[in-house]
């Protein structure tokens, strides 16, 4: 763990803490480039062979039987269900609210706008490995169907092969039947290329270890991604009233996902870092994942000392962390500053755990910075943006001479030129 104060942190520690020292993609993408290559040019051979190796894929198909996925509701526990069903129903109640829209308007010239048109194919990424996230089939697969998408396919790794019944009911509370036993650069790559069977998509969405990530960045030019995920961080931004134990609570949740995992504390109060600390180290002295936790912890656990709020937001803005989290006494108030962050978290009882399953916001979010130029996965992702417009002659005539000058500026004449013509056939 490691304990700054802000106002005399060396320049190169601090370049370290902001960008996130240690986490890159070099040797991910060294793996990850021949198995995108091989898929690419072999295609469901290719998958097979790396399902089989990397997987633990025994089968021949690596669609999941449709059977498998409708039926998966009755091999999971009631209490699972009804916590998919509660999840479902509060991302989909956020979600519905964003919404883009059409418009239409005249002038003198003609009727301009533009129309909203959702994808036609999906492909979405769950993790698999040490744990399974049904929770993020949720959270792709619903902001796409709200968008109007009517293909979503799902890859996801198996264990032993099996794709876990947990993920296969919550794919069927989303009205998604496709569903492949893969996981790692080779289904990233099956789905950004195609596959004999699996069809290729639009776009690839979903978080993922480094392998995945370094897939998604070198299909990125074939197929449309969502962005590319670090490791999961929060930045935890407390006062004197702040509450150690959750604190500290909250930067474990964190923590216990990788080891490159990132939890930093900014506080104005010493007392509040140290005691958050010492909360952190006894958590982790007894976590069911506490050998990951340690390891994350040893150099991604960050206390910081500031003067102030102000300094805190300024830093956290610098940051822009997946997660924020904070914990003042007026923490609305300081919404008013966020202008870098994945998902905010406000307040004493807003745990980053409520985001990650049920409150209805996405999780699926930018990290290591990356939520200075880019937003949580929504419905805004699955849509296009499509303007139109129809020019009348009156419009052909009085437009024509503004794009000859600009046009000729440019140095394009027949751009000019094909304005021009408009006017001068209805001169005739």
């Amino acid at each position: 763990m490691l304990t700054y104060e802000l106002s005399s942190i060396p320049k190169k520690e601090l370049q370290s803490v902001l960008c996130r020292e240690g986490v890159d993609l070099v040797e991910a993408e060294r793996k990850a480039r021949p198995i995108v290559e091989d898929v690419k040019l072999r295609g469901d051979v290719a998958v097979r062979q790396y399902a089989k190796r990397l997987d633990g894929f025994k089968g021949e198909s690596l669609r999941v039987p449709v059977s498998r996925i409708k039926s998966a509701k009755t091999r999971i526990s009631e209490d699972i269900l009804s916590a998919l069903r509660t999840s479902k129903s509060r991302i989909e109640r956020f979600h519905e609210r964003q919404t883009l829209k059409g418009f239409e308007f005249k002038d003198k010239s003609g009727t301009y706008g533009q129309k909203i048109v959702p994808l036609d194919r999906i492909g979405v990424y769950a993790p698999g490995g040490s744990a399974t996230y049904a929770s993020t089939v949720l959270m792709a697969c619903i902001p796409a169907r709200i968008a109007g998408v009517n293909e979503i396919a799902v890859c996801t790794p198996g264990r032993d092969g099996e794709v876990h019944d947990v993920v296969l009911a919550a794919a069927d509370l989303c009205g998604v039947s496709e569903v492949y036993s893969i996981g790692g650069a080779h289904a990233i790559a099956a789905m950004a290329y195609g596959t004999g069977s699996i069809k290729k998509v639009q776009k690839v969405v979903g978080p993922g270890g480094a392998i995945v990530t370094a897939a998604k960045l070198l299909v990125r030019n074939d197929c449309e991604i969502d962005f590319l995920a670090g490791p999961s961080e929060v930045l935890v931004i407390a006062d004197g009233s702040a509450d150690p134990g959750l604190a500290a609570a909250d930067m474990l949740a964190q923590l216990e996902h990788d080891p490159q995992a990132r939890a930093l504390l900014v506080s104005d109060s010493q007392k509040i870092l140290r005691a958050t600390r010492e909360e952190l180290e006894r958590m982790i002295s007894s976590a069911a994942r506490s050998g990951i936790a340690a390891k994350a912890a040893a150099k991604g656990a960050i206390f910081i000392l500031v003067d102030g709020m102000a300094d805190a937001m300024d830093f956290s803005n610098e940051y822009a962390p997946e997660h924020l989290l904070i914990d003042v006494k007026d923490s609305m108030k300081l919404l008013e500053a966020v202008r870098s962050a994945g998902s905010v978290f406000l307040g004493r009882y807003s745990s980053v755990a409520f985001g990650d399953y049920c409150s209805g916001t996405n999780h699926i979010l930018p990290t290591k910075g990356a939520a200075s130029s880019k937003s949580t996965l929504s419905v805004y992702d699955f849509q296009k943006v499509i303007p139109y417009q129809s020019m009348t002659a009156r419009g052909a005539t009085d437009l024509s001479g503004t794009v000859g000058v600009l046009a000729r500026s440019e140095g394009l004449p027949a751009h000019a030129a094909a304005a021009n013509a408009r006017a001068r056939r209805l001169q005739k």
